[in-house]
Order: C-alpha cells, then sequence, then structure tokens
C-alpha cells in the first residue's frame, strides 16, 4: 500500500505535451435550410449533426 501511495503523488507527464486536432464529422442526419444563405463561420456547431470521435492517447514506452 506505501508503494501505491508514492506512485499515485509521481507525475506522470515527462515535460513534453501535444497538441491534438479533433476533426468534425458532420453526419448529414439533420438538415440546415438556412446553412446555404450563411457563411460556415456564422453558424453553430449542434451536437447532434457532428460526431466526435473518441480519442485514446496511450502513454509513450520508454
Amino acid at each position: 500500500m506505501k508503494n501505491w501511495f508514492r506512485q499515485k503523488s509521481r507525475s506522470r507527464k515527462n515535460g513534453q505535451e501535444e497538441t491534438v486536432a479533433v476533426p468534425e464529422v458532420h453526419t448529414g442526419k439533420v438538415r440546415h435550410e438556412a446553412a446555404d444563405s450563411t457563411p460556415e463561420a456564422d453558424c453553430p456547431i449542434h451536437y447532434d449533426n457532428v460526431a466526435i470521435p473518441e480519442i485514446h492517447i496511450h502513454p509513450r514506452k520508454k
């Protein structure tokens, strides 16, 4: 049990961090009539029509 507390208190980061870009995948299930008349930058994102992929980042082995 003593060893578990020691492992838990250690930081698992090695000082390097990476930025991950996650793409948006439009499912096409929801039709937007106003999408043609307004620029894409002005349209809000609704989570009904966007599929967000599940990403698992595993630590690197040394």
